[in-house]
């Protein structure tokens, strides 16, 4: 998953993820034939529904692409009533399964059809201060049906409702036609993104199943 910028286009390219099926985190632990081993977590997005059938053999169950990406290292954060994993680039690695003859499922969450995943710069990351942030959402129909923006903070003296306020009446400014002011709105976007940094806010977007 792409590490998350604030744009336009982030949120119509996420419109249409999700519209059916289950969507899983696995964490694995990999065997290769010469006894080295690797474990991490892999999200999956699928219309096969997983059951403990499958007795722990990832192999059994996955139909897909060879390469895959495994996350060494997440963050499980409450926002609200939602659960999101945290990450860095630093802790992706690209591996292809023909190369383990072994792929066991030590554990698995399914997180229904929705955004779980995000992949954050270090200045990001390192904002984070623990597993509840304090938190407000931004939903505009008009600029994306699906999806939110979501500010959070672990700063207990940082105040999120001006901030909060001042992007919804700018996004609400180009509702009349969000197309012909796209560079316009991502400019502005991307550079609240940068300010907001320096208060020790995240902003982030959330994208539901349509």
């Amino acid at each position: 998953m792409k590490r998350i910028l604030i744009v336009l286009f982030l949120f119509l390219s996420y419109s249409s993820f999700a519209d059916a099926g289950y969507a899983y985190r696995f964490h694995l632990n990999l065997q290769s034939e010469n006894k080295e081993s690797i474990s991490g977590f892999f999200y999956f997005y699928t219309y096969k529904k997983f059951n403990c059938g499958y007795n722990k053999s990832f192999k059994e169950f996955y139909e897909g692409k060879d390469e895959i990406i495994l996350y060494s290292n997440i963050i499980t954060l409450n926002v609200g009533t939602l659960i999101l994993d945290v990450t860095h680039k630093d802790y992706k690695t690209k591996i292809k399964l023909s190369d383990f003859w072994r792929v066991d499922i030590n554990e698995f969450v399914d997180f229904g059809n929705t955004d779980r995943l995000l992949e954050l710069s270090t200045d990001e990351l390192n904002l984070i201060k623990g597993n509840k942030p304090k938190s407000t959402s931004i939903y505009n129909k008009k600029y994306a049906e699906n999806c939110s923006l979501i500010l959070l903070t672990w700063n207990d003296n940082t105040e999120l409702l001006e901030d909060k306020n001042e992007i919804s009446e700018k996004i609400k400014s180009f509702e009349e036609n969000i197309t012909k002011y796209n560079d316009e709105l991502n400019n502005y976007l991307r550079d609240k993104e940068k300010s907001l940094l320096n208060k020790d806010i995240l902003l982030i977007s959330h994208c539901d199943a349509l």
